[in-house]
């Protein structure tokens, strides 16, 4: 594979399955849509249905990793976000009360040179 396709190409390693080892993810390019279409899933009957059921249940198996790392990724965005949002707060109190405490002094300075 050249350089170029791997940019839109993440692979997953270590996933939590007894069936999946690693899990390449190919993401569609950014294409603008012209007009909408539905895709129709049309399944066709095999003479051999246990096949067909090994095979529903690999590739749910591999979309339920892949969904289950989607959201413990959206997952740490969050909680990321939150944490963020809480330290933004203790430094918006601490710079208030650095404000205050210097103003404070500022004032018992200029008490003490006016007397």
């Amino acid at each position: 594979m050249s350089q170029g396709n791997l940019k839109n190409m993440v692979v997953l390693k270590n996933l939590p399955s007894n069936i999946v080892e690693e899990a390449f993810v190919i993401l569609k390019s950014n294409k603008k849509v012209k007009q909408v279409e539905k895709i129709e899933k049309t399944k066709l009957k095999k003479n051999s249905d246990n096949e067909n059921k090994e095979k529903d249940y690999i590739i749910k198996e591999a979309e339920m990793l892949v969904s289950n790392y989607i959201t413990t990724l959206e997952q740490k965005k969050k909680d990321r976000n939150i944490n963020n949002k809480k330290i933004n707060q203790k430094y918006k109190k601490v710079k208030n009360y650095a404000i205050i405490s210097s103003i404070i002094i500022l004032l018992e300075g200029i008490a003490l040179l006016i007397k």
